[in-house]
């Protein structure tokens, strides 16, 4: 949500810089996005708050933190004259599941012109080109409040008449922005008899657009079905500020607050004449009550607070008191505040408005909870570790894929219709983008499921090298018997004790988690007395067809003070003939006098395996 500070300042009265003002909006849930720019700020909260999706919702949250006085907008508040049934534009319901409420209101010559410069200037810093002053209005109070508006010039209109009803297969709508959109019977319209002139909360039609000749227009606000919005929006790629509202649990209330609103402002900037169009609301929408005890808010937030604090906390969010006793207190729920359903949400209003960061810090006097994560995730977090530090850069993908084995019945489109059955198809494009920014040497990986017959949890790896990748990620795991047998086509097979772990081919590896984690032991030894460890590398020549496997394990368990040993590369040069190929060992010793160990370790290495040191 962005928010101009010029835009803030008109419902608060507030002293503080740009970015002691992000602070406290960080405090209370909005946090900043992105730096701030032109007095500008990015916000993002991650709470399901329609009402802040309103310039509004966000400054009744500051004042109220902030212990200032919030300055509503201002509206209409005077009873529009009936429109008579001549001059009527008649509101039609065909398919009631999509649209709750659908509130109109018409004017009477009005004059269309260019916005005045404040009304330009706070549409711009949000991001929203200034078109006329009616356009500006609708925009304006939408990004203002939250809810959607839309105008539509009568005279334009074939039939004095708004049809709601479900889109028809192959019908075409040109939206405002000039692009053609084809309807079919999963979405809803706005039409004129046959005809659609908007797709139902998210973009209006040019057919009907309010432009500088326009003299009478329709003004409705709707609060719609947000599932079918959402689904319909997603399915015709259309995102935008109106979709981004009306996928959200708005208020019907909200609509008719809007539209006074809007009112209000067209009479002052575009002049003509209101009269009360229609109000479609078939099942109206009796305020939530709900009861708060202060118990509660000690026990959820661990410290007293004053009721009379909590009760003007309340207030000042616009809860409204019905009644109050010792350790209770009834409140009405703002109709804005759609996210409240249960008495902890209120707790949690309180709480974040008295400032987390004035929670006293104690020591728990109580034992810590039982360990609940289960021990596949910390075992992944082991591997995550290992090959993070080994210098591998981890992704998550998306696992919904184009086409595959595993197809979705409600799939939102056709990029995104299958389950993957492997990671690799997922990260394999992140593989390219690498390699098209010259990161080649760069291995990646990605720990997550892929769907066969039922979930499987894996680890995929895409390596330069990946056999040293292997070696030192099952190292670190404690493994250090496995086998790779060249049975598959394209891979081997990774196996311990004969049963298979996972698969290796010369891209990359792919382990299943759920069954590596069955052999791992752990690594981690207390350090009786403290040793220094003589490192030397060892480069052998060897056949290229023939396992390391047995060679490294020879060296590992060839002497007492060998107390590790590590793969660092393979070369296949021009220096060494193409049976050959040249491996090069680290090992690290526990006595610094390592010569005569060394010497017997290559003596027996040609013995028993034929090898060759490179000196």
């Amino acid at each position: 949500m962005k928010i101009p500070i010029e835009w803030l300042k008109e419902y608060i009265d507030i002293k503080k810089s740009p970015l002691e003002i992000a602070e406290s909006f960080t405090t209370i849930g909005l946090l900043l996005d992105k730096p701030i720019e032109k007095n500008v700020l990015d916000l993002e909260h991650r709470m399901d708050r329609a009402d802040w999706l309103g310039i509004i919702g966000c400054a009744r949250d500051l004042a109220t933190f902030e212990n200032l006085k919030l300055k509503n907008p201002k509206y209409y508040d005077e009873t529009a004259t009936i429109v008579s049934k001549k001059n009527k534009i008649d509101v039609r319901v065909k398919d009631g599941g999509f649209v709750n409420r659908f509130y109109t209101q018409v004017f009477r010559g009005v004059t269309v012109k260019d916005s005045p410069k404040w009304l330009r200037d706070r549409l711009k810093a949000y991001g929203i080109p200034s078109i006329n002053n009616v356009v500006d209005i609708t925009n304006y109070v939408m990004v203002e409040m939250g809810q959607t508006l839309h105008a539509q010039d009568t005279d334009k209109m074939e039939k004095p008449e708004i049809v709601i009803r479900k889109g028809k297969n192959g019908e075409k709508i040109t939206t405002l922005l000039g692009e053609v959109v084809e309807i079919d019977d999963s979405c809803f319209v706005l039409a004129q008899g046959n005809k659609p002139t908007v797709i139902g909360g998210i973009v209006g039609g040019r057919a009907t657009a309010v432009d500088g000749n326009t003299k009478n227009i329709i003004l409705d606000s709707g609060n719609y079905n947000q599932s079918q919005i959402r689904k319909s929006s997603r399915k015709m790629k259309i995102q935008n500020e109106s979709v981004l509202r009306n996928d959200k649990f708005l208020h019907p209330n909200a609509t008719e607050f809007a539209v006074r609103r809007a009112t209000k402002l067209i009479l002052e900037l575009a002049g003509g004449k209101v009269l009360f169009n229609d109000d479609y609301y078939p099942v109206k929408h009796k305020p939530q009550k709900m009861v708060l005890r202060m118990g509660r808010v000690k026990k959820i937030g661990g410290l007293e607070i004053d009721k009379k604090k909590i009760i003007n906390t309340l207030e000042k969010l616009e809860y409204k008191v019905l009644h109050d006793t010792a350790d209770r207190v009834t409140v009405e729920i703002p109709y804005f505040r759609t996210d409240v359903s249960v008495e902890d949400d209120i707790v949690a209003d309180i709480l974040r408005m008295y400032n987390y960061n004035k929670f006293p810090r104690k020591i728990l006097n109580t034992a810590p909870p039982t360990e609940i994560t289960p021990d596949i995730y910390n075992f992944e977090d082991e591997i995550r570790d290992t090959l993070v530090r080994i210098g591998l850069h981890e992704h998550i993908t998306d696992p919904l894929v184009p086409d595959g084995q595993i197809k979705l019945i409600n799939a939102l489109s056709k990029e995104k219709s299958a389950l993957r059955t492997t990671i690799r198809e997922t990260l394999l494009p992140i593989a390219n983008t690498y390699k098209k920014h010259g990161l080649e040497k760069i291995g990646l990986f990605e720990i997550g499921k892929i769907y066969l017959t039922k979930e499987i949890r894996v680890v995929e790896v895409l390596s330069k090298d990946p056999r040293i990748t292997l070696a030192t990620l099952l190292h670190d795991l404690g493994i250090q018997k496995y086998q790779l047998n060249k049975k598959m086509e394209h891979c081997v097979s990774i196996n311990i004790n004969t049963k298979t772990i996972g698969h290796l081919d010369i891209k990359g590896f792919t382990l299943f988690t759920k069954k590596l984690m069955g052999y791992s032991e752990t690594t981690h030894r207390i350090t009786t007395k403290i040793t220094n460890r003589t490192t030397e590398d060892l480069s052998l020549i060897i056949n290229r067809n023939e396992p390391f496997g047995p060679i490294y394990n020879k060296i590992l368990n060839y002497d007492k003070h060998i107390v590790d040993a590590k793969v660092m590369g393979e070369y296949t040069g021009s220096e060494i003939d193409k049976d050959h190929k040249s491996v090069l060992i680290k090992i690290s010793y526990d006595i610094s006098h390592t010569k005569e160990i060394r010497k017997a370790l290559i003596k027996n290495l040609k013995k028993n395996f034929g090898l060759i040191h490179r000196e």
